[in-house]
């Protein structure tokens, strides 16, 4: 019973989290939506007298509903549809009506053919496909120029709030989600450390676990990276910071990924060696986990970076056994990670200063 307590226990706190970070990430969007649908309406109804502007509130939530990569892009994307389906709509109405089925369905077949030409998002042909309909189905009246009056308002306060009001940071975007991403290998080291003083096999496995599961971070990191370019391509605020946007999301792309799988070899190499118990670990091993756990640490938080301890070869060579000199190599390689990310070496602490590398590691590893 106990195992299965535990094990309905995890379920139930991974699902919470997922709900929590759902809910985290959705719920600005949600109250736009909400205020920008209201907003829409009075303004049709005021400028236009529309005495029911539908469609200018469903425009408005389309444009700024959660989950999308770029509100912008969706805001243009609803109108050209729109515009397209009503087009077709219209011309669609000088078939004869003797067969209205065959008619809606030659209309909405050739609305959606033709949105799906411009190579542009989903949201194009789906507007394209129900304008056409609607046109064929209500009437002109309802759903020609009064609908696109509607969408355009709708379309132009989602631009209003995902361009100038609402826009996130870009720089944010990446920030949040590598700080999940190094904050769970900064966890991994730390199990890593504990094992190494303790002498626990079982503790090691454990953080082979931990660094597996930040797959799921490195993958957010991804998406947050592509959310970024979005942001800085279609909105106002990212066009400002563009140049930086492109540079950090350049050196995670590269990095990060380069980072999280040294840091996985790492502790399956660890775990092994610890497990096999062939000599003692390398003097060095315990501190350079501690300074590794720390850097991860530092980079999430933005906190002053601690000096690593190279791996020199002949430590290596010195290693008592093969699995220790390979858990040494893949260190190594996870410390030469980090310095892309503006570390330093005690090497790089005991050369004279250059004059002409002013700039920060971080512009460096860029």
């Amino acid at each position: 019973m106990i195992p299965r307590a535990s094990f309905l226990r995890r379920h139930v706190d991974s699902l919470t989290e997922k709900i929590l970070t759902r809910w985290s990430s959705g719920w600005r969007d949600a109250l736009a939506s909400a205020i920008a649908a209201a907003l829409a309406w009075i303004l049709a109804y005021h400028f236009f007298g529309h005495a029911h502007p539908v469609f200018a509130a469903i425009s408005a939530v389309v444009c700024l509903a959660p989950g999308l990569p770029s509100h912008g892009k969706q805001a243009v994307g609803l109108m050209v549809g729109v515009a397209t389906g009503i087009l077709v709509g219209e011309a669609a109405l000088f078939l004869p009506d003797g067969y209205p089925l065959l008619r809606i369905g030659f209309a909405t077949f050739s609305a959606i053919s033709i949105a799906a030409l411009y190579g542009l998002g989903a949201v194009v042909p789906i507007q394209a496909g129900v304008s056409a309909v609607l046109m064929l189905a209500v009437g002109p009246e309802t759903a020609g120029v009064v609908r696109m009056l509607d969408v355009l308002v709708g379309a132009g306060v989602g631009l209003v709030f995902s361009q100038v009001l609402l826009t996130p940071n870009p720089i944010g975007i990446i920030d949040t989600s590598a700080k999940e991403l190094l904050e769970k290998l900064a966890r991994g080291f730390s199990k890593c450390q504990q094992a190494l003083e303790e002498n626990d096999s079982d503790k090691a496995k454990n953080a082979v676990l931990l660094f597996s599961t930040a797959h799921d971070s490195l993958i957010t990191l991804e998406n947050g990276i592509s959310n970024a370019r979005n942001t800085a391509r279609w909105t106002l605020r990212g066009r400002f910071a563009s140049r930086e946007v492109k540079d950090i999301a350049n050196r995670y792309e590269r990095h990060a990924v380069r980072l999280y799988a040294s840091s996985l070899l790492f502790s399956e190499a660890f775990a092994d060696a610890l497990r096999k118990k062939q000599g003692s670990p390398p003097a060095s091993l315990h501190e350079r986990i501690a300074n590794v756990a720390k850097g991860c640490a530092a980079i999430a938080n933005d906190n002053e970076k601690p000096m690593l301890l190279p791996v020199e070869p002949s430590q290596i060579e010195d290693a008592v056994s093969a699995p220790w000199q390979l858990c040494l190599q893949h260190m190594s390689t996870v410390e030469s990670a980090l310095v892309t990310f503006g570390f330093t070496t005690q090497n790089d602490a005991n050369k004279p200063a250059d004059p002409s590398r002013g700039r920060s590691h971080l512009n460096r590893a860029g």
